[in-house]
């Protein structure tokens, strides 16, 4: 991370927002389980605050379970939980309900290094670039989820920043050869940042829906990450539990009609 910009008209106390960003980092990924966080005076500087903001927002970490600190206050990440398997009938009739319900707008596109936690699992991408790109997907001008995806170069070549912008990301993959056959979820719920916050025109801090996937190709290749924040009161996700499953509910994963006033 270079530099990231809070402030106290953003509508949440500078600690809570230092403890939002680094809570959003281990929860995706970005910071794994043992992993060391940045040095009380490396997040002074990163986020242009004094130690005394940085220490409450530590302290929220650690009050929260997400990190622990040892010998000469190591701060380190503590073990997650593990993934949902779901039916990838299911999932991918998720995602076709959320393209045809809403409209992407690509805020975000480009290439670099795969994230740390990413190098190891997604295909074709330890020692190459991968395409990341961030969508937001809107209803009726009104947005509802915040899409950031990983694909690997060699597939993200082969088509467009305009592409992506009005074809699923599904399509677009099986377009490349790489049909999505199988994948992995994690559902939870998170607190919006302050960048997301701006995009998903919500406060700083509003509760959101969290979902992470990892999907495969037919050749058991992991070719896209992909992590979607949401606005609860924008969308609507049921599941079923089944014996030794969570199978989500079709037509009812899907953005919620706004009402007129």
């Amino acid at each position: 991370m270079n530099g990231i910009a809070v402030a106290r008209d953003l509508g949440a106390p500078l600690h809570h927002q230092i403890y939002l960003v680094l809570a959003d980092g281990i929860a995706k990924g970005r910071y794994g389980a043992g992993d060391r966080l940045p040095t009380e005076e490396q997040l002074t500087r990163l986020f242009r605050v004094s130690r005394i903001t940085v220490r409450r927002a530590m302290a929220s970490l650690q009050s929260a379970g997400l990190i622990e600190r040892g010998a000469g206050r190591r701060t380190v990440v503590k073990p997650l939980g593990r993934p949902l398997r779901m039916p990838m009938a299911s999932v991918m009739s998720n995602i076709a309900a959320y393209g045809a319900e809403t409209v992407a707008q690509v805020v975000e596109f480009g290439y670099g290094p795969a994230p740390t936690f990413l190098r190891e699992r997604l295909w074709d991408s330890a020692d190459r670039p991968v395409q990341r790109a961030v969508r937001i997907r809107s209803q009726d001008g009104v947005p509802v989820m915040h899409l950031t995806s990983y694909v690997p170069e060699t597939l993200g070549s082969t088509f467009t920043e305009a592409e992506l912008d009005r074809i699923p990301m599904f399509q677009l993959l099986a377009r490349a050869g790489a049909h999505i056959a199988a994948g992995e979820q994690i559902v939870s719920a998170t607190l919006a940042e302050p960048a997301v916050a701006q995009r998903l025109d919500v406060k700083v801090g509003a509760a959101l829906i969290d979902l992470r996937s990892m999907m495969r190709d037919r050749h058991g290749r992991a070719v896209e990450y992909v992590e979607m924040l949401a606005v609860p009161e924008r969308l609507s996700l049921r599941f079923e539990l089944g014996a030794d499953q969570l199978v989500p509910v079709r037509d009812q994963a899907k953005p919620r009609k706004r009402r007129s006033s």
